[in-house]
This record gives structure tokens, C-alpha cells and sequence, in this order.
């Protein structure tokens, strides 16, 4: 099972509970009511779903910050969908968003590189009685579908090269290759294969 969560988003069942999802995205009916929501940037703040559908804000000395309608979520979370579609993949501001992110204490959509985490929720698992708190990278397929996987110079992925050993001229040509398919299509024109392994001396960067 994939660890993919649906909030709904209408003023009766925001915040109310969170179902999972299988590996191809689909909800299931598994699902675990939602006790809070923790955010931390320069100031940790945590928000409460109370009995009368209002967010309640509370900030990191345990002080009611803000008490605010559950719907007004729902509107500005509508308002900032349909200007992420209308704006395409260009990078742009939203002012009003901006402005509605600093009255609920948020000054950044995410995390920093350092967190691997987004946000955290708090939910109540029905079947343990736990409530466990568990953190969640906030991924979007509006665009383009999300990987599970950052790549970057930092993201090592290690394959010993198997059927045959490789000669020094042809580990230099192979490295020469600047792109990864083709790279990777050249060691399989030459009858080479590929076997993952997180232990080796020499290596190619695919």
C-alpha cells in the first residue's frame, strides 16, 4: 500500500479524516480522522479542527493564535488551485494566497531542503487507539507526475557492471557520455548488465 492521503475539501468534512491510497493513487477505504495539522518554520504552530468547523491556531507556547472557519480554507485552497492551472509552468506570485498564508502563520508553501517532511499530521488510528504523528513530502502532479526520487548531484545510485570486464579506455568512453539512457544504451550494445549494489570501488555514474 502507498502512503497517499485524501483530504476532503468541502466545509462539512475538511480536516475530518484522511484516506489512503493504493499504489496507482486510488483512495481506499481506509481511512484515520485527523487530529491536528503541525507546521514549523521560524515559529512552530499547530491547527485543530474544533466541533463548530473552525481551524483553531495555536502557536508553539500552547496560546490560541487564530480561530478560523473551516470554509475559508476551502475557498482559498479552490482560489490557489485555479491559479496554479491558469498560471502554467512559469513561476509567479499569488498575493492573496501570500496574504492568507500569513494570517494562519505560514510564510513558506514548503519545507526546507533540510526537512524531509512538508507537514506533519496527527492522526488517530482506529484499529491501534495510537496516535501517532507522521510526516508527509507534499508532492503535486499538476504539472508533471512526482517522483519518489530527488535526483541530484548528492543521489548516488551505485550498479556493478556485470557479464564482462571492462577495459579502462572503455569505462572512459562510457563516462564521456553525458546523458544516462544513452549511457546506459551503450552498456547494453556492448553486452554488459547492470546489478545494483551499495558496496563498490569502481563505478559508473548512471
Amino acid at each position: 500500500m502507498r502512503v497517499v492521503f485524501y483530504i476532503y475539501q468541502n466545509s462539512a468534512t475538511l480536516w475530518k479524516k484522511v484516506h489512503a491510497g493504493d499504489a496507482n493513487l486510488n483512495k481506499m477505504d481506509l481511512y484515520y480522522p485527523i487530529l491536528s495539522v503541525i507546521r514549523e518554520e521560524s515559529k512552530k504552530y499547530e491547527y485543530k479542527p474544533d466541533i463548530e468547523h473552525n481551524v483553531v491556531v495555536i502557536d508553539e507556547n500552547g496560546v490560541e493564535y487564530l480561530r478560523i472557519p473551516m470554509n475559508k480554507f476551502v475557498v482559498e485552497s479552490s482560489s490557489l488551485l485555479g491559479e496554479i492551472k491558469a498560471g502554467g509552468s512559469r513561476a509567479f506570485a499569488i498575493p492573496e494566497t501570500e496574504t492568507f498564508m500569513g494570517q494562519i502563520g505560514c510564510k513558506k508553501i514548503k519545507a526546507p531542503s533540510t526537512d524531509k517532511s512538508d507537514i506533519h499530521i496527527v492522526i488517530h488510528d482506529l484499529r491501534t487507539n495510537m496516535t501517532p504523528m507522521l510526516g508527509f513530502s507534499i508532492k503535486s502532479q499538476l504539472g508533471s507526475p512526482s517522483t519518489l526520487l530527488n535526483t541530484g548531484e548528492t543521489t548516488n545510485i551505485c550498479y556493478h557492471i556485470t557479464n564482462k570486464t571492462m577495459t579502462d579506455s572503455e569505462l572512459d568512453e562510457i563516462n564521456s557520455i553525458t546523458d544516462h539512457l544513452p549511457r546506459m544504451g551503450a552498456l547494453i550494445e556492448r553486452g554488459y548488465g547492470l546489478e545494483y549494489s551499495n558496496k563498490i570501488k569502481r563505478w559508473l555514474t548512471l
